[in-house]
């Protein structure tokens, strides 16, 4: 069998570096290395600082999601202080974080990964609809996301790189007067969803709760003629729904937290079964990392990051985090998978773990995220604290735990003598674009690669597909 090799880059409209090398034989993919090729070095900037500065710090490690690193960092040093936060506080957080993952989620759509459907063959109405920045859709999204940023101003006072989340809680209490201009602001972004996303009342769509019900749903009325249901069509018409398979085993935190340590979605690790998630089976490679090596995989309390760009047979500045020793999936379709959302569990046994179905849960997650926004935004009380005092910390372990746009993020946080001692952070795309494990086990996109068709090397448009699915995020990974 001749193979040829083919390495794009950096790969084009993500976050970050990200080289992906690909082995064709016979006009598809048989091998793939997935590359984060910038150090940052985060955790070791952190090493011997006050614990509070992890938040001002991590808060930069991502542009997009800034207000997940702050939750995480906040939380970690919560656990090590062992301090309550007020109920506001869980809701203003929980809201904040639902704004982030619409925001991400829409950007993410409209910026990224739909303006490939106007490439050819797929006809005048996706390029007219999709191609960026001229489509009509593209256009008016970017101007209507104002009405729901102007939310997460009020929660967050700015974004990104807010401080407004702390241990103790949100220092951004707010006024009855401010709580109800960001419901009516929910309320105009809202209409904008329903008038253009999806053709119809947000109720409506979340009560599709199988694949024929998605299929009743597009041939109704005009909603066919929606983004979503220009999306479906045209992605079921190339084959999106056959691109991007692999064994996935899925996994979430649960994410958007109550006093009570409940979640909004259900935690789990789901391979072929949901199971019971675990934060202690976690552990990270780097066989394939530029890092000092060490045996097996490392639980991150225990874990090191000292750069060695010497080592040649690594291939990337990501590590391997691994669950039970396995791959996993993070992101909006492992978290709709675990908490058993019937529309997306419907998708996925009719489709598999494909391009369409991650697209579409991307898509269906920002729904429901802005109805539990509505919600939220109900229960906050003005006359109730907001924050809370934290004593100081002389030593300790605590761990973060918080679901970002694009899946599970933890920190972990080791205190010792008032100074961080250790700190290690877990991306989602970390889970999603990891290099090969001390196993020889490919990351999640390296799988999802092979089978991947390549007619022609120059226009790589299904590669585009498979790697955009997982919404990567390189400046996260390689922190």
């Amino acid at each position: 069998m001749v193979t040829k090799t083919i390495t794009f880059s950096p790969f084009s409209r993500l976050e970050g570096d990200l080289e992906v090398k690909i082995e064709v034989a016979d006009g598809q993919i048989v091998r793939a290395l997935a590359s984060g090729t910038l150090y940052r070095g985060f955790e070791t900037m952190l090493r011997g600082r006050d614990p509070l500065d992890a938040i001002v710090i991590t808060c930069r490690v991502c542009g997009q999601c800034g207000l997940a690193h702050s939750a995480a960092s906040a939380a970690a040093i919560r656990a090590v202080a062992g301090s309550p936060m007020p109920r506001n506080a869980y809701v203003a957080i929980d809201v904040m974080l639902g704004i982030e993952t619409i925001l991400s989620h829409l950007t993410h759509f409209y910026l990224s990964f739909a303006p490939d459907l106007a490439e050819p063959p797929n006809g005048d109405d996706a390029a007219e609809r999709f191609r960026a920045p001229s489509g009509h859709a593209f256009a008016r999204t970017l101007r209507e996301r104002e009405e729901i940023l102007g939310v997460l101003g009020l929660f967050a006072g700015k974004w990104p790189n807010t401080l407004a989340i702390q241990p103790g809680g949100t220092t951004r209490p707010l006024e009855a007067s401010e709580i109800r201009r960001a419901q009516g602001l929910l309320g105009e972004f809202t209409e904008f969803i329903g008038e253009q996303v999806i053709g119809c009342e947000l109720d409506r769509w979340l009560a599709l709760g199988s694949a024929p019900d998605l299929d009743r749903w597009l041939g109704e009325g005009s909603h066919a003629a929606s983004d979503m249901g220009a999306f479906i069509t045209v992605a079921l018409k190339r084959g999106l729904d056959k691109l991007g398979v692999w064994p996935a085993r899925f996994i979430s935190s649960g994410g958007w937290d109550d006093p009570t340590g409940a979640t909004l979605m259900r935690s789990g690790f789901h391979n072929g079964a949901p199971a019971q998630f675990n934060p202690s089976a976690i552990a990270e490679h780097v066989k394939y990392s530029w890092y000092d090596e060490y045996e097996g995989g490392v639980h991150p309390f225990d874990g090191e990051s000292e750069p060695a760009a010497e080592r040649t047979e690594a291939y990337s500045w990501a590590k391997a985090p691994r669950y039970a020793g396995q791959p996993a999936e993070a992101g909006p379709l492992a978290r709709l998978v675990n908490d058993r959302d019937p529309l997306v569990t419907s998708l996925l046994d009719k489709h598999g773990p494909s391009v369409f179905v991650r697209e579409m849960a991307r898509l269906h997650e920002t729904l429901r995220l802005l109805k539990q926004i509505g919600l939220w935004l109900g229960e906050v009380d003005p006359e109730a604290p907001f924050c809370q005092e934290v004593p100081r910390m002389e030593s300790g372990s605590g761990m973060g735990l918080v679901e970002a746009p694009r899946g599970v993020l933890g920190h972990w946080l080791r205190v010792e003598e008032g100074r961080i001692r250790n700190y290690q952070i877990i991306t989602p795309t970390g889970w999603n674009l990891s290099p090969r494990d001390s196993q020889d086990q490919p990351g999640p996109l390296e799988s999802a690669l092979v089978g991947t068709p390549v007619p022609d090397p120059e226009r790589p448009v299904a590669v585009s597909h498979v790697v955009k699915s997982f919404d990567p995020c390189l400046f996260c990974t390689v922190h």
